[in-house]
C-alpha cells in the first residue's frame, strides 16, 4: 500500500498547489473511503498474490486499480454533498451613535473570505453587509460594545460547518475605523483595503492563500501566521510599506526597490505614515506589487 499512499501525498500536494484542496474535497474523499473501504482488503489480497513467482503479473493490475482507486475516493461525488446544504443569508450591521472604531471577529474552519467597501447607498449607522454561505448552519453574531467601539464575534451556529467551505463576504463602511481578526484552519482571502481605514487586520490559519491590497488612506498593520502562507500583496502608489517575512522556506518576489537587511522595506512617494506587514510561516510564497 505504499503506491497508495505515495500516490494519496502527491494527489494532495498537486490539488494545494493549485489551489483546488478544499474542505469539500478532504469530505468526499473521507466519505467515499467510509463507503468503499473493503475495495483497500481487495487491493491487500492482489499484493500478497503476486508475490506468488507465477502470478507476479498481478502487480501490475494492483497498481493501476491503487492508482484508478485514490483518483475515485477524490472525486467520485459522494451521495453526502449531492443537493443543498448550504445556509445563505445577508446581515447588515449597525454602529451605535458614538461609536467610530469597529472589531470585527471572524472564525469558521474553512472559508473564502471577501473584504471590500461598501458601495450601495446605505444609512450612515451602517458599518458593514455580511452576506455568507455556510453548510448546514446559520450564523451566529455576538456584539460586546463599549462607549466609543463595539466588538462583533462572528462564528457558525454548530460545528457542523466543518464538513464544508464556508463563503462571507464583508462589506464595509469607509466612514469607520476597523480591528480585523479572522481565524480560519483553511483560509482563502481577497482583502481590499484600498479605500478603508483598517488599523489592524491579523489572519491566523493552517493554511492561508491570500490577496491584499492595503489601505492607502490610512497606516495600517497586517499580521498572517499559518503553516503554509500564499500570498499576493499590493502596495498602492505613494504608501511606504514595511515587510518583516519569516519562514523555514520562503519565495519571496517583487518588481519594487526595498531596502533594509532583515525588514524589506518598500519605499513610497509619500512618508506621510507607514503600513507594517508581516507574514509566519513555516513554508511561504509571496509576491509583491504595486
Amino acid at each position: 500500500m505504499r503506491i497508495a499512499m505515495g500516490l494519496i501525498f502527491v494527489l494532495v500536494g498537486v490539488l494545494l498547489i493549485f489551489g483546488l484542496f478544499t474542505g469539500d474535497t478532504l469530505l468526499n474523499a473521507l466519505v467515499n473511503l467510509a463507503n468503499y473501504w473493503p475495495i483497500i482488503l481487495v487491493l491487500v489480497g492482489l499484493s500478497i498474490l503476486s508475490s506468488v513467482k507465477a502470478l507476479r503479473w498481478i502487480r501490475y493490475v494492483n497498481v493501476l486499480l491503487i492508482v484508478a482507486f485514490v483518483l475515485f475516493i477524490f472525486f467520485w461525488p459522494s451521495p453526502f454533498l449531492s443537493g443543498e446544504k448550504a445556509v445563505r443569508n445577508s446581515v447588515t450591521l449597525e454602529a451605535s451613535e458614538s461609536s467610530r472604531s469597529i472589531e470585527i471577529l471572524l472564525n469558521l474552519a474553512m472559508a473564502n473570505i471577501t473584504v471590500e467597501s461598501l458601495m450601495e447607498d446605505v444609512a450612515s449607522s451602517t458599518f458593514a453587509v455580511v452576506e455568507y454561505s455556510v453548510r448546514g448552519t446559520d450564523l451566529r453574531i455576538e456584539e460586546d460594545s463599549t462607549q466609543l467601539s463595539q466588538r462583533f464575534v462572528i462564528r457558525p451556529d454548530s460545528n457542523v460547518s466543518w464538513l464544508g467551505t464556508s463563503t462571507v463576504v464583508i462589506k464595509l463602511n469607509p466612514d469607520y475605523n476597523y480591528v480585523l481578526r479572522f481565524d480560519s484552519a483553511v483560509m482563502n482571502g481577497r482583502f481590499n483595503l484600498a479605500e478603508l481605514k483598517v488599523d489592524e487586520l491579523k489572519l491566523n490559519g493552517a493554511v492561508i492563500k491570500t490577496k491584499l491590497i492595503i489601505p492607502e488612506v490610512g497606516p495600517s498593520n497586517t499580521k498572517v501566521n499559518a503553516a503554509i502562507i500564499n500570498s499576493e500583496v499590493f502596495i498602492p502608489d505613494g504608501i511606504r510599506s514595511i515587510l518583516k517575512a519569516n519562514a523555514a522556506i520562503r519565495n519571496i518576489r517583487t518588481d519594487l526597490s526595498y531596502t533594509g537587511d532583515k525588514e524589506y522595506v518598500f519605499e513610497g512617494s509619500t512618508f506621510d505614515f507607514s503600513s507594517y506587514l508581516t507574514f509566519d510561516s513555516a513554508i511561504m510564497n509571496l509576491r509583491v506589487l504595486r
